[in-house]
Parts: C-alpha cells; structure tokens; sequence
C-alpha cells in the first residue's frame, strides 16, 4: 500500500468559492487507482482507499436492501444536494433538491423528535437491517486495522452508549445510503470529531463521473464495486456528477440502462452517547405526544 504525505492545500478563499458546488475534474490533480493511505500535511490522515476490500462479503441479499432504498428521497441535504436551499411561501424552513438519500439504524433526539428512536425505515424493515450487519461488521474490521487509534476512540464512544443503538460488533450507530446522484462539496456533520467516517461502493450498470474528491487537497477516488474508503469526513468532499451511457446525469439510479451507484456511508452519531434504553426513549416518546395533544 502507498503512503503518501501530501505537502500542499489550496488556499481557504479558492475553497469558500467551492462550498456547496458539485466538483468537476478540474477539482483534483491526483486520482488514487490503488491500495493508498493519504495523509494531510501535518501527517493526521485523510483517507485510506481499500479498493476490493469487501469482495465477497457484499451478497444479493444486501445488495437488494440497500438497492431498495433507491425510492427514498429527502430534502433534507442542505449543501451536500449541492443545490441551494430555498424557502416555500411564507415557510420558516428552508428546502433543498430532493435527492435520493436514506438514513438507516438509529438516530439522537434531533430535530423535531426529541427522543433517541430507529429510524421509520429501520422500525418498518428490522430483518432488512438485520442482513446488512455482516456487511457493517466487515467495514468496522478494516476500520480496526487500517486507523486502530480512530476506531478505539470510536468504539469507547459506543461502549458508552446503550447497546440497543449499536449495530452489534462495531462502533456504528447509523448509515446514510446515497443512490446515484452529485454530492456539494460540505463536511458532515453530528458524526464522531474523534472517529472516522467509512465509505463502501456498489455498482451497476456502466457510467462514467462520480469521483469522490478531497477539493482543499485536489485528491479524488473513482470508487469501484465493492471498494471501501475510510476517511476523514470533516474534511470537505464532494461527488462529481454521474453519467450514464445514455448521456443523463443522474439523481437516482438510471432507470433505462440500469446505472448506479450506492454509496454506504457508516458512522457513530456523537449524541447517541446521551441516549436512554429503548424503553426509557419510547417512554418520552409517548410523554411528548401526550403533551401536544393536550396543548391543541
């Protein structure tokens, strides 16, 4: 495997002007084609590309679940649709471009929901969740042997945490699921400071685009079926756009000639560590619907 330090980084001006937009290949001087770590220049890494690296654990059946997926959409992305948000009418919220994106396992009292709670796709489908676990297990490995001291920090994190939240065998409460469409250059956000982010690939059909790019370092990864990558994902990154041979960029899987790209984005939401028993977050759960029923 190389080990390459990189020595430079454009500057914070050139990279503002990138925020948000969906990168081109004018973006990256270097594309990875092999087994590499990459390390920023003051030596903490920035990725580490495992091409090949899940060959043989990724089965039908779990191609078929996170296949399934494809029909989730959300407006929820902000930067990362890499469109703009905008607001409808007299709306207080703001919206982004409907992308099809799903966020699977367990999720902290965020948002509207004030409670720790699977999400609605993981309650409705627990066996389907289920069959991806040996996949989720087989990228914690490799987090352990390529990043030890990210995956200890990761892994106390979850020890910590009430185990109904964590995907048995590894320090992953939760994973985003993104199918076939251009990510705006953003960092994540509510993942594990301490940890590291997992990326794994799946795909169909032929396309050409959808590098995975590190802008402020002009480094991206053309990801293959069945690669991993194992990153720092409060870096800014982004995905160029995906084109299929029937010359559509696409936002979901190509529905005539069957092109696409999943990606598995695996991690430890930061706030699970506050959670309470499965039992003790339905408690509140109910508490709080009591509540606004009793204020209408």
């Amino acid at each position: 495997m190389i080990d390459l330090r990189l020595r430079s980084r454009i500057s914070d001006g050139e990279l503002d002007q990138k925020i948000g937009k969906v990168i081109t290949p004018r973006d990256w001087n270097l594309v990875l084609t092999g087994p590499a770590t990459i390390r920023k220049p003051n030596g903490h890494p920035l990725c580490v590309y495992l091409p090949k690296a899940l060959d043989g654990i990724v089965t039908r059946d779990m191609y078929e679940v996170l296949h399934g997926l494809r029909g989730e959409r959300t407006e929820n992305r902000g930067i990362a649709s890499g469109s703009p948000r905008v607001r409808r009418g007299n709306q207080k919220a703001t919206y982004s471009r409907r992308v099809p994106s799903a966020i699977i396992g367990a999720f902290d009292a965020a948002g509207r929901e004030k409670y720790c709670r699977l999400t609605a796709w993981t309650g409705r489908n627990l066996p389907q969740w289920q069959t991806l676990h040996p996949l989720l297990r087989a990228i914690a490995g490799n987090l352990e042997q390529h990043v030890p001291d990210r995956y200890a920090a990761q892994l106390a994190e979850a020890q910590r945490t009430h185990q109904e939240w964590v995907v048995p065998d590894t320090p992953f409460t939760t994973v985003t699921v993104n199918n076939t469409y251009p990510t705006g250059v953003h960092t994540d956000a509510g993942d594990l400071d301490a940890g590291f982010s997992t990326l794994a690939c799946l795909r169909r059909g032929t396309y050409t685009g959808g590098h995975l790019c590190f802008p402020r370092y002009r480094v991206a990864v053309d990801m293959h079926d069945t690669d991993l990558i194992l990153m720092d994902a409060h870096e800014y990154h982004g995905n160029a756009h995906v084109t299929c041979t029937c010359g559509t960029q696409l936002n979901g899987m190509c529905d005539t000639c069957g092109a696409e790209r999943i990606s598995v984005v695996s991690y430890f939401r930061t706030k699970m560590t506050a959670c309470g028993t499965e039992e003790e977050e339905q408690q509140r759960a109910v508490q709080r619907r009591e509540n606004r029923n009793a204020t209408r």
